[in-house]
């Protein structure tokens, strides 16, 4: 071999071992770049978090308001609500299966089939789980009862001045007259509830008032389904404290024989009021006041034995009344519950929630916001 030829191999061998090196360069790069792709230390940053919300339609326009919000001003974070009501909301809570939810919505208190609480009364321990849930206080609402704006039910009820909760009570329960009167969990003063009854066993609008603004039609029924806690509210309280709930020592719910009608979607139970002008329904008021133009809402008068003419003053649900507790008994508090699991990464959220800008989501979509000192306690469970 001469030395031309020497020279050109030794000019390969280089050129060779440069290429290993680029080749070397190129892969740490792919590797590098691949690792930030797949979720490496460097491509944290771009994570996006999961927030799953579920339960009460009560609480899901609070829910809805708050999760758009917060997703829009932190876009690492992606919020989900869904509705399934409050039994969901509390099974969901304490699931530790595929359905499970870091929030679970209520509007309702926790059954003691569902969990038990704990000593300083708002953590709870999961009944069928090793999950525990703190329970938070969101808003406060006031259960509307409410018929088609302009219709005959909402002629009749405003010409009476609203309704009692005794009249509410005849009205949806599956009682006889006889035992709404007589029974020793009855009680009802039936010449005050239904002056004008004619005795036909048809429960009619004409039955509560002599007046031509209240005809002799039946009144048909709407509201929440079983799953809600809603219709676990109404009933508690307009049905014999002592029935509803727990069914002793007796039972006594809404009429189905009389057509009761039931959804868990808030939107469908509208569909069927403005249906139906002879119709009355309930559910909370936000959902109200989103249909004010074609929903009118009841004064309730808080008496359980009497109507509303003999019962004194109706109050009629809006924010001053539902706040200071005058729209008696149908105020209540709605509810979102914690995995505590789960406080890393829902903590900014509530903190979002319970902020003046959250608050003001909670009066646009037609709940009272929390008083100062119970913000400061609801703060104080976000630890």
């Amino acid at each position: 071999m001469d030395y031309g030829e020497m020279d050109t191999t030794g000019a390969n061998q280089m050129s060779l071992k440069k290429h290993a090196r680029t080749c070397t360069i190129v892969l740490t790069l792919l590797l590098a770049s691949l690792a930030g792709c797949i979720g490496g230390d460097d491509g944290t940053e771009d994570e996006v978090k999961t927030i799953n919300i579920a339960g009460s339609s009560t609480v899901f326009p609070v829910a809805s308001a708050w999760a758009q919000a917060y997703s829009s001003a932190n876009s690492d974070y992606t919020v989900t609500v869904a509705g399934g009501g409050s039994g969901a909301g509390a099974s969901k809570v304490c699931s530790t299966d595929a359905d499970a939810v870091n929030i679970g919505d209520m509007s309702r208190g926790w059954k003691d089939s569902e969990a038990t609480v704990g000593s300083d009364g708002y953590t709870y321990d999961c009944a069928n789980s090793d999950v525990t849930v703190t329970q938070l206080v969101v808003a406060i609402d006031g259960l509307s009862v409410v018929m088609k704006n302009g219709g005959a039910a909402d002629q009749c009820v405003t010409d009476m001045g609203g309704l009692s909760m005794a009249q509410l009570r005849w009205i949806f329960s599956d009682w006889s007259e006889e035992d709404l009167a007589n029974h020793t969990q009855g009680g009802l003063d039936m010449t005050s509830v239904t002056p004008n009854n004619d005795d036909d066993g048809v429960r009619e609008w004409g039955d509560l008032h002599d007046s031509s603004a209240c005809p002799d039609q039946e009144i048909t029924l709407w509201g929440a389904d079983s799953d809600s806690g809603t219709y676990e509210y109404f009933g508690e309280q307009v049905f014999c404290k002592k029935c509803f709930a727990d069914a002793n020592p007796v039972a006594e719910g809404f009429d189905s024989d009389r057509g009761y009608q039931n959804s868990a979607d808030d939107n469908q139970i509208v569909n069927g009021l403005t249906g139906d002008e002879y119709a009355i329904g309930y559910f909370g008021y936000a959902y109200y006041e989103e249909n004010a133009n074609s929903l009118a809402v009841a004064a309730i008068a808080n008496n359980d034995t009497h109507g509303v003419q003999d019962a004194g003053g109706a109050v009629a649900p809006e924010t001053s009344t539902v706040a200071d507790g005058s729209y008696a008994p149908l105020s209540r508090y709605i509810y979102m519950n914690v995995n505590n699991n789960d406080w890393d990464l829902v903590r900014g959220f509530f903190d979002y929630g319970y902020s003046e800008a959250g608050m003001d989501h909670v009066a646009d979509v037609g709940y009272v916001p929390l008083p100062d000192a119970m913000l400061t306690e609801m703060m104080a469970r976000l630890g």
